[in-house]
């Protein structure tokens, strides 16, 4: 059934030649353990819960360039459980971590990532967020991450007993009609990377994240790629008001045939449910009373240029979603820069450019109590 993935596997270890990723920070043990993590991601969400999760988006990237091992490093150490990274193919299929499809906001480089080969983007240099080129007290400069690297990170941080982090992989599709990247190829080309690594605790500290259409149905999924739920940490569905299969639906979660499948998923599945605005359609999900599996979030800064839709991240500044908007065109803003807008819904799991920020308002409603992960 997968005879095609042998030569993509074999393709995909051409590419661990490159030297095990240096720690560029000292490693800080976790206090936390990798499974307890998982457990309370994936469980089923109540509104009361004790303990939401908090992933740092593209690492801690205040100070340090995003999806770089700077950013990376910086959230374990501040003992954030959760770490997002964002992967792309380069032109000659190396997969590395960048938000952008494009590379002049994040780096000195220019043009279409997957217009360059690994040894193009190499030459450039990261940015931090206000555009200067970082580098660190030894002077050194940060340069975008493969995503084998930033495996053999995490790597430094799972220890034998259980004890880690967990890094969530965004796997970023196709972004116009010139890119030829398959989503479940790229999510195939990851596993391949992660299998090569020859580390059971380090693949239960990895989840994988996909958009719902991306995803397409778990036949599809299942056929296409080496997914398996015993051996990986578990896989998040992205659904979006403005998707297709949303607003086919008509909000409706009896109606969303792809929501409807992986809902009744055979094993941990998390849907990441991004309101655009305040009483959207997806708050029908959030309330869907028939929800089998894990909820999250995501909040970012509204705050240029971190975490802020553009171009470059084929993002959008307004989402024309609410037919009842009274503003010009029915274009309302996009608030997911609102943090209570996140913290209000039932969730597992949120995703932010402000995880310190995030943490304490949960904090001060009893809902961060984070020595559920130490047992």
């Amino acid at each position: 059934m997968r005879a095609s993935l042998i030569s993509t596997s074999i393709f995909a270890l051409c590419f661990l030649s490159h030297a095990r990723a240096e720690a560029v920070l000292p490693v800080k043990p976790s206090p936390y353990l990798v499974s307890a993590i998982t457990r309370n991601m994936f469980r089923l969400p109540k509104p009361d819960t004790g303990l939401v999760l908090l992933s740092a988006h593209r690492g801690s990237w205040e100070v340090y360039p995003e999806n770089s091992a700077y950013a990376l490093q910086d959230a374990w150490n501040s003992q954030i459980e959760t770490v997002e990274v964002d992967v792309r193919f380069t032109a000659d299929k190396e997969v590395i971590l960048s938000h952008d499809y494009r590379i002049e906001r994040e780096s000195t480089g220019s043009g279409l990532l997957y217009d360059q080969d690994y040894s193009q983007i190499q030459q450039a240099d990261l940015r931090d967020r206000h555009g200067r080129v970082f580098k660190d007290s030894q002077g050194r400069v940060a340069k975008f991450l493969t995503f084998s690297a930033a495996l053999d990170l995490l790597a430094q941080y799972v220890a034998n007993d259980g004890h880690g982090y967990v890094m969530i992989v965004d796997v970023k599709g196709a972004v116009d009609d010139q890119d030829p990247t398959d989503p479940i190829e790229l999510t195939q080309r990851c596993l391949d990377i992660l299998a090569a690594k020859k580390n059971p605790q380090l693949g239960k500290a990895v989840v994988f994240k996909l958009k719902a259409k991306d995803a397409a149905d778990l036949g599809t999924f299942l056929n296409r790629t080496t997914y398996d739920p015993t051996v990986i940490g578990g896989l998040i569905i992205v659904e979006n008001p403005d998707d297709k299969n949303v607003k086919d639906s008509n909000w409706d979660p009896h109606q969303d045939t792809i929501y409807d499948q992986w809902n009744v998923a055979p094993f941990p599945v998390q849907f990441e449910m991004n309101q655009f605005y305040k009483g959207d359609g997806l708050q029908a999900y959030f309330d869907y009373v028939d929800q089998k599996q894990g909820f999250a979030t995501y909040h970012e800064s509204n705050y240029y240029p971190e975490g802020v839709a553009n171009s470059a991240g084929k993002c959008c500044f307004a989402h024309n979603t609410d037919p009842a908007s009274t503003v010009s065109g029915g274009i309302v803003p996009d608030l997911r820069g609102d943090p209570e807008m996140a913290i209000v819904n039932r969730t597992n799991l949120i995703t932010t450019d402000w995880p310190d920020v995030v943490g304490d308002m949960l904090r001060e409603l009893g809902r961060r109590n984070t020595s559920e992960l130490s047992r």
